[in-house]
């Protein structure tokens, strides 16, 4: 599980959402292929793999096929998730605090865009 409540702060003084960097990963980014490419190269192969599985699956006619892809789909985004909460677990990926003002303007901007869908919100 991600923890959203842990912060650190950033080299430019920055307060962000996430872990300091593990020592299992790499100080710095160079040329090697290490750990942090291989879990981020995963993480990427499985977002195709998603999105895949995801339009195949609009267009399966076969009852029984289309249940066997959704499962697999299902399976996949629980994988997905669960290596995301682990890279975040490394301090791989931080995300900056938003100020209350920030959540209620993103929140004002995407009201107005749901009154543009063309179909009902209820």
């Amino acid at each position: 599980m991600i923890d959203n409540t842990s912060t650190v702060t950033s080299p430019f003084g920055v307060q962000k959402i996430g872990k300091g960097k593990s020592p299992v990963l790499p100080k710095e980014k160079d040329s090697s292929y290490n750990l942090r490419d291989r879990l981020n190269d995963t993480l990427s192969s499985e977002k195709y793999i998603i999105e895949s599985y995801t339009t195949g699956s609009k267009e399966i006619l076969c009852e029984k096929l289309y249940t066997l892809v959704n499962n697999n789909l299902n399976s996949i985004k629980q994988l997905h998730r669960h290596l995301f909460e682990e890279i975040f677990n490394l301090g791989e990926y931080q995300a900056d605090l938003a100020t209350q003002q920030q959540v209620d303007d993103a929140l004002d901007m995407f009201t107005k865009y749901q009154a543009q869908f063309p179909y009902s919100q209820s």
